[in-house]
């Protein structure tokens, strides 16, 4: 076996247990909350996995309605924003959700109005008040400055279309109010998750945890691959050339990492395009860069095998296409990543590691071009130095 195979098992091996080490997700522990009045409900308290919302719900499977009384807190990003919670009939979404809507109104009391969510609401014409199917026995909300946080209260007759196995749930909050219509939510990633379809009988969140982890391994596997390990292909192919052991290692090494970087970041733009279904519009610059992130490295692996040997007088053009293209993907790779870190908004070390490792990489990069330079121009120097004192010397005495 040659030895950069050697080298790219050996890196592979390692990737992966880093992987499966990093997509280990901690369990959050559950909101801790009052239980509910009666004793013959089924009870529910949890910490919403969005908004930093928190949830209590109390079920009681009456007849002939069944009932839910629901203690929802989150906070508005605004003193005058709005707050929501609701159900939806069909599907965890915010069309056709019947939802209430908790706002301070001028004398800083608090409001509390029902709302049917349709598509018209979507692209911001308002909320509907009819077709509204939850009966509601109670409903206020409290507001507190400090912390700022509303909590609402209501008391809900549910319809026959509300299963306790599979209730689907909305949750949102937004910035004001323009007279009683609620002014648009911010278009993030957490913004947009903020529904899920709970099991009221164990508590059992069902169907979005999958997608959580598949977003973690697109960010995790997108910054090995793409972020990680391509630069430092780069550095090995431009900096170590000259080296004396570059023909027999180099070369190996630089192999490894570029095969190593373009498989794992392929297939974490292939978990990228799963996930861009539900978003497409909202998140169309990081999907067109990394789209076009792909077809550039694809191209540069496809160049290396088309490279035209040392003699070709095509081989300046050659060396200046790949050059030229292996920059351009990499400014791209760091604009996508930043992108991504905006759009995902995971803990902050995880952007503040991977700043400083890029920080890393640039900082070892300039040292080894002045490096570079400094070698060139010292072999420059050396060699018109000895072609002038070749020219100087006096010629050879001729014999007669």
């Amino acid at each position: 076996m040659p030895l950069y195979m050697h080298y790219l098992f050996s890196i592979q091996v390692c990737l992966l247990f880093l992987t499966s080490s990093l997509c280990l997700s901690t369990k959050a522990q559950d909101y801790r909350c009052p239980p509910c009045e009666k004793s013959n409900t089924t009870y529910l308290c949890r910490s919403l996995p969005t908004l930093g919302a928190k949830i209590r719900l109390c079920y009681y499977n009456t007849t002939p309605n069944a009932t839910l009384d629901v203690v929802f807190s989150v906070a508005p990003p605004l003193p005058d924003g709005w707050v929501a919670w609701g159900l939806n009939p069909v599907h965890a979404q915010m069309i056709n959700s019947q939802v209430l809507i908790a706002h301070r109104n001028l004398d800083k009391g608090v409001n509390v109005s029902p709302a049917v969510l349709s598509y018209d609401t979507k692209h911001g014409c308002g909320v509907s008040r009819t077709g509204f199917e939850v009966n509601i026995y109670k409903a206020s909300a409290n507001y507190s400055e400090d912390p700022r946080m509303m909590i609402l209260y209501a008391k809900l007759g549910l319809p026959h279309w509300c299963n306790s196995t599979r209730l689907n749930h909305v949750w949102q909050v937004g910035p004001g109010m323009n007279r009683d219509s609620p002014l648009r939510h911010m278009r993030r990633l957490q913004n947009f998750d903020s529904r899920e379809t709970i099991n009221l009988t164990n508590g059992h969140v069902l169907g979005h945890k999958r997608k959580s982890l598949r977003r973690k391994a697109h960010g995790i596997l997108g910054i090995i691959g793409w972020g990680l390990l391509l630069p430092c292909g780069v550095i090995t192919v431009r900096y170590f050339r000259g080296l004396p052991f570059y023909c027999k290692l180099g070369t190996g090494v630089h192999v490894a990492f570029q095969i190593c970087a373009y498989t794992i970041g392929t297939v974490g733009w292939a978990i990228g395009l799963s996930l861009q279904s539900d978003h497409l519009r909202t998140f169309r610059a990081h999907r067109i860069i990394g789209i076009t992130i792909f077809c550039l490295a694809t191209l540069q692996m496809l160049a290396s095998f088309l490279k035209p040997t040392k003699a070709d007088k095509y081989r300046r053009y050659w060396n200046l296409y790949h050059h030229f293209v292996g920059y351009a993907l990499l400014s791209l790779v760091v604009i996508n990543i930043l992108k991504g870190f905006a759009i995902l908004q995971p803990p902050k070390i995880w952007e503040h590691t991977y700043i400083g490792l890029l920080i890393l990489l640039a900082s070892i990069a300039f040292v080894l071009e002045i490096y570079t330079w400094v070698k060139f121009y010292r072999r420059t120097f050396e060699y018109t130095f000895e072609r002038r004192n070749k020219q100087r010397l006096p010629p050879p005495p001729t014999t007669h």
